[in-house]
């Protein structure tokens, strides 16, 4: 009986397990284009216009700037995503075309973007918004 019992547990596992993985599950949410980035920073901070988007290699997070120049960082957060609005605070730097945010913000991990070549362009960006700060 003990035996039947745990075949049909693990049997019962197992299913669950795909049916989760079937549904989508525990897996790691991804922006799929520009346009869904913008839709993600709107539904965020309503009225933010993205005029320019920056998606990582993995598509897991994503640097937008509006018309004001004000940046916003998406990333995930479970199966949802968390978003900034960045500021001076914000420290960042250019490694093997990662850049590399960090805040203030204790709860809020540091962020490593693979841009690529756009990378040293979205610090150019980020360099600006530190020297708005200071006029």
């Amino acid at each position: 009986m003990n035996g039947m019992l745990l075949a049909g547990s693990l049997v019962a596992i197992i299913a669950m397990t795909l049916a989760a993985r079937w549904l989508g599950l525990g897996a790691e949410p991804r922006i799929v284009d520009p346009d869904h980035a913008r839709r993600l920073a709107d539904e965020a901070h309503c009225g933010f216009q993205a005029v320019d988007v920056a998606i990582a290699r993995d598509g897991t997070t994503a640097l937008l700037r509006d018309g004001v120049d004000r940046l916003m960082l998406l990333r995930p957060h479970g199966n949802h995503f968390v978003s900034r609005l960045l500021d001076p605070s914000t420290s960042w730097r250019v490694e093997r075309g990662q850049l590399i945010l960090s805040f203030a913000e204790t709860m809020f991990d540091e962020v490593t973007f693979d841009l690529g070549e756009e990378a040293a362009a979205w610090a150019g960006r980020l360099e600006i918004l530190g020297k708005k700060s200071h006029a």
